[in-house]
């Protein structure tokens, strides 16, 4: 008994092997996708062109900025996230970041100082736009915290999709730039 491909006459064999090929090309796209998108976009300048920025209306206070059309920081970046409770009756979170999205973060929090950082979150329930917030220091050790914004439906799905991190991730302190004595408001 031979194999089945030396028993197909040489015209099939290029077949066979184009039908293998076809058969094994879903095994590739097997990778666990997200069921949720969380992209971080910043700021851009209202000179640039439509080809690098859209515009946006902020919703708190209204205002219309121009943001970059590629996110900086995606969820494809985040290792685990911290979940809590909103003042505002929302959610919020605080997320570690994988290597790259440090870096990521690292970058544009020093090169884009001043700017404003606009968190959007998808899920099957639909997109909208969570949080803005200025970016006013260097950040090098991949923590960002989302302060409010997500509903109980986003909060449930980053919870399945994300590793939950138990107690709430420490923030490192920079050293003050200003002298102790120079510390305190000049109204005292």
């Amino acid at each position: 008994m031979g194999s089945l491909a030396s028993r197909l006459s040489p015209n099939l064999k290029p077949c066979l092997r184009l039908l293998i090929a076809l058969l094994c090309l879903p095994l590739l796209g097997m990778a666990h996708k997200k069921t949720v998108a969380l992209r971080f976009f910043v700021e851009a300048n209202a000179q640039d062109t439509d080809r690098f920025s859209d515009p946006l209306r902020l919703q708190n206070p209204p205002r219309d900025i121009y943001i970059e059309k590629l996110p900086r920081i995606n969820e494809r970046e985040i290792r685990g996230i911290y979940p809590f409770h909103a003042a505002n009756g929302t959610w919020g979170a605080t997320l570690v970041l994988e290597e790259s999205g440090r870096l990521n973060l690292q970058v544009l929090s020093n090169s884009m100082r001043g700017k404003l950082i606009v968190v959007f979150v998808a899920t099957s329930a639909g997109t909208h736009q969570v949080a803005d917030m200025v970016i006013d220091k260097p950040i090098d050790d991949g923590v960002i915290t989302i302060p409010h914004g997500l509903t109980d439906i986003e909060i449930g799905v980053l919870a399945r999709e994300f590793h939950l991190i138990k107690a709430k991730p420490q923030i490192k302190k920079e050293k003050s730039e200003v002298p102790s004595d120079m510390s305190r408001s000049s109204g005292q």
